[in-house]
């Protein structure tokens, strides 16, 4: 049996299901603003189990636990820019760029500037921050220069809290390095949210194996969680869409996630969601981490506009007409239109059934520089073992982990042989079994 946890803003829900699906127990209890508290006590009300659970899972979104981000020194490795495309501008973070990098398939630039990178982080050290993003150019291909910066650091701050964007973002600099910066912002967060999830759980009795949710609904585990936070920042809608497709038996579906603070359609095509493009993500910074695609329309709790919600409904439809359309959410009653499939299960439960079912999955993104098919072959058969790695250290189960997508694109504006590739790794959580 595994256990979801889903803490919302105005409840928190617990399902304990077996791994075919069976829903052993479920609870929902009011909402506080600790949340272990939340933990707590929705796992009371859970009441005894058959069993202990093999493993716990919780979904909670940033904007749910108020947080303040740390102070980050930014570290760009890569030749010269203009201002306006400095790094983190107008952030007001601590930031420096330093000669080194890559080209973006690969070839050096500069041979790294340990010397620059050791006084940055004693300017650093000197203002208090002990939080880095590390994001050389060509990192994707080439992550040496990040490893060597990153070594550089820990010799002058052997505590210094290290995040690296060749293990976070995409291909493209920017968004790359503004999604490792958010990664390292939100470090204390992800410490307390899991130090506060491992204390409550623990005083509950419950030793299994702790996992949280990502955006794009799979699970990690905590310590790789604590690592990377900025890839699990806002899970719960389309965790409820996932679960909510599980329940309705659908695989094409467009999702309404009618949520205490907003309505949501979330596209799912095969039981996955859309991938987003890129955007704003957490902190307000334009970034590109595989987030699925949604519509949005906010509202203030307990002031649902049904009109225009059931509008932005039927325009996702025409973009999926042949899709059957599911509802979940706490204020599903509120919109309950013709359709809609309920089954007699509480809606509110749908994120925490999935994330009591879902596994672990990591996506890897690398270019690779081929002359022909054989060549690209053995690179993607390199790049699979690396995404496999990836998933294990996620908290994956090491015999259950497989590559299920790879997708290879030429990069159009480079020769022939330049491949941007992405892979998704998945995996049983640690302590599950097969049905």
């Amino acid at each position: 049996m595994r256990l979801g946890i889903d803490v919302g803003r105005a409840t928190t829900v617990a399902v304990v299901a077996r791994a075919d699906g069976d829903v052993v127990a479920r609870a929902t209890v009011d909402s506080v603003d600790d949340l272990g508290a939340c933990l707590a006590s929705v796992v009371a009300a859970l009441g005894p189990l058959p069993a202990a659970p093999r493993s716990v899972t919780v979904v909670t979104d940033l904007a749910r636990r108020p947080f303040t981000p740390s102070p980050v020194a930014v570290l760009r490795i890569a030749p010269p820019s203009h201002p306006a495309l400095a790094p983190a501008a107008g952030r007001g973070w601590l930031t420096c760029r330093v000669a080194g990098g890559a080209s973006v398939t690969g070839t050096p630039l500069a041979a790294l500037d340990a010397g620059a990178v050791a006084a940055f982080a004693r300017r650093a050290a000197g203002a208090g921050v002990d939080a880095f993003a590390i994001c050389a150019a060509g990192a994707p291909a080439r992550p040496g220069p990040e490893r060597a910066a990153a070594a550089a650091i820990a010799e002058v701050l052997p505590r210094a809290s290290l995040s690296l964007s060749h293990e976070i973002g995409s291909a493209g600099l920017r968004e790359r390095e503004n999604a490792t910066a958010a990664n390292a912002a939100l470090g204390a967060w992800a410490e307390s949210l899991v130090a506060t999830a491992f204390r409550a759980l623990t005083a509950c009795g419950i030793a299994a194996p702790l996992y949280f949710t990502r955006d794009d609904g799979g699970v990690v585990s905590a310590e790789y969680f604590r690592r990377h936070p900025v890839i699990g920042t806002a899970p719960a809608a389309c965790s409820a869409a996932r679960g909510a497709a599980l329940r309705a038996g659908v695989r094409r579906a467009v999702v309404v996630d009618a949520a205490a603070d907003a309505v949501r359609c979330v596209p799912l095509i095969d039981g996955e969601p859309e991938r987003a493009e890129p955007g704003p993500g957490p902190l307000g910074l334009r970034m590109d981490l595989g987030g699925p695609r949604m519509a949005l329309l906010s509202h203030e709790p307990g002031k649902i506009d049904p009109a225009a919600a059931l509008a932005m409904v039927e325009r996702e439809r025409e973009r999926l007409p042949d899709a059957d359309v599911v509802w979940t959410g706490g204020s599903v009653p509120t919109l309950h239109a013709s359709g809609a499939v309920i089954d007699g299960v509480d809606p509110r439960s749908d994120a925490a059934f999935f994330a009591a079912r879902a596994d672990c999955s990591v996506e890897f993104e690398q270019v690779v520089v081929a002359a022909g098919r054989a060549e690209l072959n053995a690179l993607l058969e390199t790049a699979s073992g690396h995404a496999l790695s990836r998933v294990v250290a996620a908290g994956a189960t090491p015999g259950s982990a497989r590559v299920d997508r790879i997708a290879h694109t030429p990069v159009s504006y480079l020769p022939a042989g330049v491949h941007r590739v992405r892979i998704r790794a998945t995996g049983l959580p640690s302590g599950r079994q097969e049905p």
